[in-house]
């Protein structure tokens, strides 16, 4: 299983953020069915910064490939550090 780091304070503002995650993930899934893997990763990068996360386009074709392959997708969460800045 592949697991995608968020580093964010969002679990601050969406304690429910892994939920919000899935089914937006779900959402673009289900809405580029008939596009290509690049589409589909467009538009999941647009849905996951419609509800405050940001991933690379990189990082959402490669999920959107493993979802569409039958592999699972876990979302993990880590606290944003002072590094960051």
């Amino acid at each position: 299983m592949t697991e995608f780091r968020i580093t964010h304070e969002i679990h601050k503002v969406h304690p429910d953020i892994r939920e919000m995650l899935t089914a937006t993930t779900i959402e673009a899934i289900n809405e580029t069915s008939a596009r290509s893997a690049e589409d589909a990763a467009r538009v999941l990068r647009h849905k996951l910064a419609e509800i405050g996360v940001h991933m690379s386009e990189a990082a959402c074709l490669a999920a959107i490939e493993r979802i569409r392959s039958g592999k699972q997708l876990r979302f993990e969460i880590e606290r944003e550090t002072d590094d960051a800045e």
